[in-house]
């Protein structure tokens, strides 16, 4: 391995280095950039910015190098500064020099290293731009002039040395001015020499603004020299590129004149297609035997060129000469061709062995390709309408420098532009790029930057002025702080005074500092023992000694020291809130609070008449909640008894119905007597939910239904109540609300049954519509709209205004000849918006009224659709054996209804008439299923469940709660206790099939 060498005058060169002030200095992102576009340009891992020092590369910028020196002995950038140019090895372990270099051996591993020496102002070397790769590579003219472009403005910025920075480190300089400073202060403190010393500074501030002000510029000029740079690079590369792709094809046009000999058109035209078809911006293909063009492609747009004779146009022969001269592509143009448009034309001459002489070559003609120049200037980039950089080209027939311009604006060349070879087959064009605004004169804000400097100037003068003359005026201030600081006192004082509350402020030592009136007045039989300077714990002693606090046992000399103990140590927890009974019997708030110089504020609040307020309230609240509690056991109650008797009429009006026997009379007189005994039901079931509705208790169900079916099940309800009044009803209910919905029937047919049932109350002739249409439909959702329209009395919109308020009727008075609660509707309005739906109401006095139904509902699951579509089907339809139930009831009434549902079912009822026989009975016989009352006397239906889950052969006996409690958390309750389900009375024939199914299926998949 070969040392980097100690240069000549390396003493001399190491003491500008130092003067550089760059060395161990943190990175900028002026050498940063460039770097990062040395790495960009020439596609290597590292790129470096590298200062020699006396025993170490240092490195000022790195891309791609973690470490941030390495020795001066084994470094290449050592190398480099003892060369003239730039320093290149291209494959490190072909160079004797470097291959047992430890850098190339490990570490970083270097296989190509290009350098470029970086000059100091005195043309002494202070380092290198150098690129490293970790393979060997090829490095070219073209390469080594782009790293010398970019050499040069690294040595721009590392010239840039701000003029305050010696200056600075001057230390005898510094020395000399506190001397002359201290010297002076006698007489800069006059007001002469203030004003004189303010100007001063302020000319060197400003000064000091205006260097740095010059250094941004130049920051900024650099900066836009530097994306040119890059710019001109790109730009340049992407021409000689494209450019250089296209005109090999000629070499390929070339080779297929040499192999043919004798040219036929057809096979031309199929070669120069294939060669040339996919190509962008190839305007022709030509072969031009003897300098005579024969043969062109494609043949239609360039048919005027046939014949043309390249050695006899004057505008031609130059460049098809100079082409045979050189034997090799020659770049002519751009010219106006002959068949129309603007071209850059590569002609290749072609030399054959001549026929005489096998040794000796002759001129054959040209291989000739013609690119269009709009298209090829487009294609890579080169466009007018750049809104950043303005470009220009020269070197008409590839004779750079010395060709014209052929495109863009001539001028450009004259202002200062970058300028870049692009290199040719032979020749070279020149690129020029200049920024469209020009090279920047003025650095972005610079203006503000100007007005804020003269600004700061101005301040800085008037603040030097001031301190100068601070000893004159801080008598003056000392006077004026204590006068502000007395009336700032008496403020204080006249605040806490003003204050309805009692202020004592104690001092770390617990001895009173501060304190008002009010504190006073409110301990009035301590109040002589209040004063500054006293300690808490004399106030706090007094206090208890003058029986001033109520229920505090002070009886004692050593209960009074317990009671005084515990409040100073109450005294000593950063914050404490507590109440104080007085011996008048008021009541006080003290709110105690540590300050940050360990003494204490106190504030104490009168709050009696804030704890009578109180008092009251929680009195209210208490009476309220009772109320609420006997209004909730009231409603209990009459559901339950108003609903147990309603069973047995409901039940046995139904048996009536079904019975055979009876005549058109009597049959009418049992739908009469059920319609009336639905109407009870309904009227209890609606003051059920508007107190549900007012608790906020009031729940929806989401099972699978289908809406057509519903609103044609409520049509059939009403239909003999509208035969009664001689009403028609009509239904148009369409198909796509035969699909089933998930959401709650029960609610939406109760909605559907009130409105109808308004209906048929207040028409007297005509008839019913209900219309149900679906506003939109989707595999997710079913939006639906629902009419039901009469001709009846109608309403106007006063009425409209009170029709969903409770209790509210559009007849009020005692002369109504319609009776009803007047809570439907309400009860609708607020189920529909449960539901995430809407009601309306339109109508006219006299021409009937129209309710409109807004509702959108999730679509069930297949397997949801399935379920609903069933029927429970019967035992005795199953041909299942027999099931046994056992009905713990008290009333005959309903023992009677039950036994009469399920008569020819295959379900075999037996009966308990209370929970002690159900017990008893379940000990002796094993039930199918059990359906339990809940108030039953001896034994209640709870207490009963909970002792047969005390039998081995009945614990998993379903146990079916059948009970007239319908209040909210009723089923949960008894769920816990062990039954299994829960009916409500009455009981629907239909739904107690379906339960007794369920659990009877159940029971039998278990057996």
């Amino acid at each position: 391995m070969q040392k980097a060498p100690e240069l000549p005058d390396d003493e001399e060169r190491l003491c500008a280095l130092q003067d550089l002030h760059q060395l161990d200095t943190p990175a900028e992102e002026r050498f940063d950039r460039l770097t990062r576009l040395a790495r960009e340009i020439f596609q290597v891992p590292i790129a470096l910015v590298s200062l020699v020092d006396k025993d170490r590369q240092w490195f000022k910028s790195r891309q791609g190098l973690d470490v941030p020196e390495t020795p001066r002995d084994i470094s290449f950038c050592g190398h480099a500064i003892a060369s003239d140019g730039i320093f290149l090895i291209e494959d490190t372990l072909q160079d004797e020099r470097f291959r047992d270099n430890p850098l190339v051996m490990e570490g970083v591993k270097i296989r190509f290293y290009a350098g470029y020496p970086l000059r100091m102002k005195s043309g002494r070397m202070a380092g290198t731009l150098c690129i490293i790769d970790t393979k060997p590579r090829r490095f070219d003219n073209k390469q080594c002039q782009q790293l010398r472009d970019l050499g040069v403005l690294v040595e721009t910025e590392l010239r840039q040395q701000p003029p305050i920075a010696e200056w600075l480190r001057d230390k005898q300089l510094q020395t000399s001015i506190s001397q002359s400073t201290h010297t002076a202060l006698t007489w800069m403190t006059s007001r002469t020499g203030a004003i004189f010393s303010s100007l001063l500074a302020a000319v060197g501030i400003f000064s000091l603004f205006l260097t740095w002000d010059s250094l941004q510029l130049q920051n900024h000029r650099n900066e836009a020299t530097a994306s040119a740079m890059e710019k001109l690079a790109l730009v340049r590369g992407t021409v000689e590129t494209s450019l250089n792709s296209k005109l090999y094809m000629v070499h390929g046009l070339s080779g297929f004149a040499r192999a043919e000999g004798e040219i036929n058109d057809d096979q031309f035209q199929t070669f120069a297609s294939e060669l040339g078809m996919m190509v962008p911006s190839i305007r022709s293909l030509q072969l031009a035997p003897g300098g005579i063009v024969t043969h062109v492609w494609p043949l239609f747009e360039n048919r005027k060129a046939i014949g043309h004779d390249l050695l006899a146009d004057p505008t031609r022969r130059a460049a098809a000469e100079q082409a045979i001269k050189a034997r090799q592509l020659w770049m002519a143009g751009p010219l106006k061709l002959i068949q129309g448009g603007t071209a850059l034309i590569g002609r290749h001459p072609i030399f054959m062995p001549d026929m005489n002489d096998p040794r000796q070559e002759k001129f054959w003609g040209f291989a000739t390709i013609l690119l269009d120049m709009d298209e090829f200037l487009a294609e890579v980039g080169l466009q007018p309408s750049d809104t950043q950089y303005n470009y220009a080209l020269r070197g008409k027939n590839s004779m750079g420098s010395e060709g014209d311009v052929f495109f863009g604006d001539p001028e450009l060349f004259n202002h200062q532009p970058l300028i870049g070879d692009i290199s040719l087959p032979a020749g070279n064009w020149q690129l020029a790029i200049v920024p469209i605004k020009g090279w920047p004169e003025q650095w972005p804000n610079q203006d503000i930057y100007r007005l804020a400097a003269t600004f700061i100037t101005l301040l800085i003068l008037s603040l030097v002025y001031f301190l100068l003359r601070l000893p004159h005026h801080t008598r003056l201030a000392v006077d004026h702080a204590t006068a502000a600081l007395e009336l700032s006192e008496h403020r204080f004082r006249d605040a806490i005074e003003s204050l309805p509350e009692g202020i004592a402020i104690y001092d770390p030592n617990g001895r009173l500092a501060v304190h008002n009136e009010r504190f006073r007045e409110i301990y009035d039989r301590t109040r002589a023992d209040i004063e500054t300077g006293s300690t808490y714990q004399h106030i706090v002693r007094k206090g208890l000694e003058k029986e001033q606090f109520l229920n505090l046992d002070a009886s004692s000399p050593e209960a009074i020291d317990k009671l005084v103990e515990k409040a100073l140590n109450q005294f000593q927890v950063p914050e404490s809130r507590f109440e104080q009974g007085l011996h008048d019997g008021r009541c006080i708030r003290v709110i105690e609070r540590r300050m940050r110089d360990g003494g204490r504020v106190t504030l104490h609040m009168d709050i009696t008449e804030q704890k009578h307020n109180e008092a009251e309230l929680v009195n209210a609240r208490e009476k309220a909640e009772q109320a609420n509690e006997a209004k909730t056991t009231f409603l209990a109650t009459i559901s339950h008894e108003v609903r147990t008797p309603l069973n047995g009429v409901l039940g046995l009006l139904t048996v009536l119905r079904d019975d055979k026997s009876l005549n058109e009379t009597q049959h009418n007189y049992v739908l009469t007597a059920q319609q009336s005994a639905r109407q009870l039901l309904g009227l209890l079931n609606e003051i059920l939910d508007i107190s549900k509705m007012e608790a906020g208790k009031l729940e929806l169900e989401t099972i699978p239904f289908q809406i057509g079916d519903t609103i044609r099940g409520a049509v059939d309800l009403i239909r003999s109540q509208a035969s009664a009044k001689s009403l028609t009803v009509e239904t148009d209910i369409s198909e796509t609300l035969n699909s089933t919905v998930m959401g709650d029937e029960g609610r939406l047919r109760q909605i559907i049954l009130n409105l109808l049932s308004n209906a048929v109350k207040f028409t007297d002739k005509g008839k019913i519509t209900v219309k149900a249409i679906t506003r939109q439909a989707d595999s997710e959702q079913l939006s639906a709209s629902i009419q039901i329209s009469d001709t009846g009395i109608g309403f106007n919109n006063d009425e409209r205004e009170r029709l969903f308020q409770p209790f509210k009727q559009m007849d009020s008075n005692s002369t109504r000849k319609i009776s009803g609660t007047g809570l439907g509707l309400s009860i609708c309005k607020h189920l529909i918006e449960s539901m995430g739906g809407s009601i309306d109401a339109t109508s006219q006095p006299g021409k009937g009224a129209n309710f409109t139904l807004e509702l959108t509902l999730k679509r069930a699951e297949k397997s949801q659709q399935t379920a609903h579509e069933k029927q429970a089907p019967l035992p005795i339809n199953l041909g299942w054996p027999p099931v046994r139930i056992l009905l713990a009831e008290d009333s005959a009434t309903n023992q009677m209804v039950i036994q009469a549902m399920l008569t020819d079912t295959g379900y075999i009822i037996d009966t308990a008439n209370n929970g002690l026989e159900a017990v008893e009975a379940l000990k002796s016989f094993n039930y199918d299923l059990v359906l339990m009352d809940i108030f039953m006397p001896e034994m209640d239906g709870v207490t009963a469940t909970q002792e047969i889950r005390k039998i081995d052969t009945a614990q998993e006996t379903p146990i079916i709660a059948l009970t007239a409690n319908a209040m909210k958390g009723d089923r949960e309750r008894y769920i816990e206790t062990g039954m299994d389900d829960f009916l409500t009375k009455p009981v629907d024939k239909q739904e107690l099939l379906a339960v007794l199914y369920r659990w009877a299926s159940e029971q039998r998949d278990k057996a």
